[in-house]
């Protein structure tokens, strides 16, 4: 009976830490608009004052504006054609936007393409971990630990805004591979940075409990048996021949007569 409710805990803490896991989304999304803001609005101060792309920030507003109309087909097309010909800050921009109507959509696939395709062509660091970070998030189901790490370790070791997030959601791929001790150290690791907003500490607290849940236990080191005795030593030299004394006192051998 208590293995079925063991299993039942599992599942419910299991549970809520998918559920809060998926919390990640409203909280990258305020950093996502956050940066892409800073970003256009930096785009747009650089054509202004080249005074060669402005038609490219209307452009860019006007897909924006069809993309919060529910246009999501105009928009897409708007965007394409911008990522195509525009310049390459406000191209990253439209990709990424592109990305976001794909997951809208439901095609995870094609989201992480289009975020790898921004990433590789950002010309800020901000916006290239975000894309960075988006296309692992969007393909996590999919990707091996290994290759959660390949992706995300340049952002999590730049110690940029996304870096917390980067550890955070590498600790999650060894979770779902059931790497309970690399899980182990990249959460302990996260639950002392002073700096992690308090829907992520209590993630960690939800990845950490379960994580001591369902490692395996330290198998005990086996007790080394203890050493025989050593058996008496007999010097077959000084007594060669040595009476043994039966039950009844008598000694085994020759008896000498008259004694």
């Amino acid at each position: 009976m208590v293995d079925v409710f063991d299993e039942v805990e599992e599942e419910l803490r299991k549970e809520r830490y998918q559920a809060l896991l998926r919390q990640y989304g409203p909280w990258v999304a305020g950093v996502a608009v956050a940066v892409i803001a800073g970003v256009a609005g930096y785009e747009g101060w650089k054509v202004w004052r080249a005074g060669s792309a402005e038609a490219a920030a209307d452009r860019y507003i006007e897909a924006v504006e069809l993309l919060q109309d529910g246009d999501l087909a105009a928009a897409d097309a708007s965007l394409a054609a911008l990522a195509e010909d525009g310049p390459r800050g406000y191209g990253a921009l439209a990709t990424m936007q592109r990305a976001a109507i794909a997951l809208e959509n439901g095609n995870t696939t094609e989201a992480a393409r289009l975020y790898e395709d921004a990433a590789r062509r950002s010309p800020d660091p901000m916006l290239r971990d975000l894309a960075t970070y988006q296309a692992v998030l969007a393909d996590f189901d999919a990707l091996s630990f290994d290759d959660i790490v390949l992706r995300l370790e340049p952002v999590a070791d730049g110690g940029g805004a996304l870096a917390l997030l980067a550890r955070e959601l590498m600790g999650a791929g060894a979770i779902k591979e059931q790497r309970w001790d690399e899980a182990r150290g990249r959460y302990d690791t996260l639950a002392f940075a002073l700096d992690a907003p308090p829907g992520m500490q209590q993630r960690v607290l939800e990845a950490l409990a379960l994580i001591a849940q369902n490692a395996p236990a330290q198998a005990a080191a086996p007790m080394a048996a203890p050493a025989p005795a050593p058996a008496a030593a007999v010097d077959p030299i000084a007594a060669p021949d040595a009476p043994v004394a039966d039950d009844s006192g008598a000694i085994d051998g020759d008896e000498e007569d008259g004694a």
